[in-house]
């Protein structure tokens, strides 16, 4: 029986040491690549130059690899800047989650399938500090970083798991009719007309940067009015 030849690829992979970074930078670029069902341990280690059970050195099987991923993700969500306004923190920090999932639109919805990784907890424990020096409570504080998380995470689903909708503002002729195109196959057979319309309000003249930054500067003026008179930092 031929001797399968290595690639090139696989002979300069099997000499960079293995490391469990390493491991979860290449299983992070077969999801990005191909998705999360192609991940198993056995693509992992080829496209590592390994052996399979040389990676269950590094991480201990295939829940714990999906707990690295995660983490992983997290640990591309900046932390707040030092003497920002509690405000711009806020909206960086949601900014930076919903950044995530446009890096990683096949793996970051395991950003809150497994939330409690290591980096999760402590940029969430990071932006809580802030508010807490802020002058927020500290359960208040906890109320206001669940709402932003669930919001930048759920924008960046919604974004990410359903088909885009061509925009219709500022576009063409052309353009508004590929939106009704669009919208119509969408919207299941025999949907009322009223039923259409709610779509056409909910979905048309909305450009998605528009309408995350609008839902942001909502949670962040509903935040205001529990803000300390001690302010914390610079007008926000």
């Amino acid at each position: 029986m031929a001797t399968k030849t290595p690639t090139a690829a696989e002979t300069t992979a099997s000499r960079v040491p293995l490391s469990r970074s390493r491991v979860f930078a290449v299983a992070l670029a077969i999801v990005d690549a191909e998705g999360l069902d192609a991940l198993t341990m056995r693509r992992l280690g080829e496209q590592l130059g390994a052996d399979p059970m040389s990676v269950y050195r590094h991480v201990e099987g295939k829940d714990a690899l999906l707990d690295g991923l995660s983490d992983t993700l997290w640990a591309e969500v900046p932390g707040p800047k030092t003497g920002a306004h509690w405000s711009d923190d806020l909206r960086a920090f949601a900014r930076s989650v919903r950044a995530v999932f446009h890096r990683h639109p096949q793996a970051a919805p395991l950003m809150i399938r497994r939330f409690l990784t290591r980096s999760a907890l402590e940029v969430s424990h990071a932006y809580l500090q802030a508010l807490r020096d802020a002058g927020f409570a500290g359960t208040r504080a906890a109320e206001v970083i669940r709402s932003v998380v669930s919001y930048s995470v759920g924008y960046g689903l919604q974004e990410v798991g359903f088909p885009a909708i061509p925009q219709t503002s500022g576009q063409s002729t052309t353009g508004g009719r590929e939106f009704l195109v669009s919208l119509g196959q969408a919207l299941p057979a025999g949907t009322p007309s009223h039923l259409v319309e709610t779509a056409i309000a909910l979905c048309a003249d909305c450009n998605p940067d528009d309408c995350f930054e609008f839902g942001l500067e909502l949670i962040v003026g509903g935040v205001r009015q529990f803000e300390s008179p001690k302010g914390g930092g610079r007008t926000g």
